[in-house]
């Protein structure tokens, strides 16, 4: 997982070739669930 803090959210930026796709909006990857069913327990 990574995290990019941008000015705005139209801000453009150079995304690296690994950066996967964006989960932002994803409950699944909320603090709150991740502790409770972290990533390395999904099917």
């Amino acid at each position: 997982m990574a995290e990019i803090e941008l000015s705005s959210p139209d801000e453009a930026f150079i995304s690296p070739d690994w950066l996967g796709e964006e989960v932002t909006k994803d409950p699944r990857y909320y603090n709150s669930n991740l502790a409770k069913h972290p990533y390395s327990e999904w099917k």
